[in-house]
């Protein structure tokens, strides 16, 4: 997830974590300890934020392996700092926040090529919500 700082990436994260079946009160910006696992969910929650790692991060120094393993959702805050040779650059759901007003955000939701499937899924379950979906992608 990327975005600037106060653009919602935590708040989005405490939503997120809700629907998972986690007391949005625990959830944090990682900012400092770097990382967060949430296990009370109905899906393990990782909540992780690159910030003050800056470009190109270490991230077997955090212990992120362990958590790549299909059975967690994670999100990563500050994504753009991963390289380019970071699996999760290439295989993740990319969210960018851009702050409009203070009570106003634009999420940008971009699928890599092999989630496509993922996008239409996507789609419908925001149109199920009664949610607006502009794709300006494929």
């Amino acid at each position: 997830m990327s975005g600037d700082l106060g653009a919602g990436k935590t708040t989005f994260t405490k939503a997120l974590a809700e629907g998972l079946g986690i007391d949005p009160r625990h959830v944090t910006s990682p900012t400092f300890s770097i990382l967060h696992h949430f296990h009370e969910g109905k899906i393990p929650l990782v909540h992780i934020d690159l910030y003050r790692l800056g470009q190109d991060p270490d991230l077997d120094e955090i212990g992120i392996d362990e958590y790549l393993d299909g059975h967690h959702i994670m999100v990563v805050e500050w994504s753009e700092y991963l390289g380019d040779e970071s699996p999760l650059k290439y295989k993740a759901l990319l969210i960018r926040l851009t702050f409009e007003s203070e009570n106003s955000r634009l999420f940008e939701f971009v699928f890599p090529d092999d989630l496509f499937n993922m996008m239409a899924c996507f789609k419908k379950c925001l149109e199920g919500q009664g949610i607006e979906y502009e794709s300006t992608g494929a």
